[in-house]
């Protein structure tokens, strides 16, 4: 999050460097993020932006705080409400950032972020609302571990995985295309079902 420094700018100065930030933003994708176009319309030297902020995606972080905020929000009401069960917290997670898609602003501002992140890169790990390993290693503990077929050690955090790589590749396509969203979301919802009742009616334990 950003320093000490940038919260005790003055409001009217705090507010133009956040507008600049957030008309970068919603101009160009992700790896075209220009700082010199930022610093030049928040009228700021270059060093002083790194007194403020300790990189790109630390600023990002910043102009997303009110959404992040929300996203933990979400995460903590599901868990309470669903009994700690992971499938209705993902399936909540989708439906809020279905409803952000919905936003012309935020929808163009998450499309630039996601622009051209792969995941087998785990580019959308950059995605700051979408869980990153530390925070998957402790949601874990205030899931309910009986709903999935658990083996041997390893398997909760590997089941847990699937669920967020799953989450994470739908989300980077329905901001990618948002106008097919109903059509993303039912192919969502039928992957969770295909999760939840497994794909070898056998239930045979793999061979590798």
């Amino acid at each position: 999050m950003p320093t000490s420094t940038f919260y005790h700018l003055p409001e009217a100065k705090r507010k133009k460097l956040t507008d600049a930030i957030r008309q970068e933003l919603l101009r160009v994708p992700y790896e075209e993020i220009s700082i010199n176009q930022i610093i030049q319309k928040a009228e700021i030297p270059r060093g002083s932006f790194y007194q403020y902020f300790s990189d790109k995606d630390d600023m990002i972080r910043m102009i997303l705080g009110d959404m992040i905020q929300k996203m933990e929000e979400i995460v903590k009401d599901s868990l309470i409400r669903h009994n700690g069960n992971p499938f209705a917290l993902v399936q909540d997670i989708f439906a809020l950032l279905c409803r952000v898609s919905s936003q012309t602003d935020l929808c163009l501002l998450y499309r630039n972020l996601l622009s051209g992140m792969k995941i087998r890169e785990d580019g959308a790990a950059r995605f700051p609302l979408l869980p990153c390993q530390e925070k998957l290693d402790r949601l874990i503990t205030h899931l309910d571990l009986s709903l999935w077929d658990l083996r041997k050690k390893e398997d909760a955090f590997d089941c847990a995985d699937i669920l967020i790589s799953l989450l994470k590749s739908s989300v980077v396509e329905l901001f990618a295309e948002p106008e097919r969203k109903a059509e993303i979301a039912a192919s969502f919802q039928n992957k969770i079902a295909i999760l939840r009742r497994g794909m070898d009616p056998k239930q045979e334990e793999s061979a590798c």
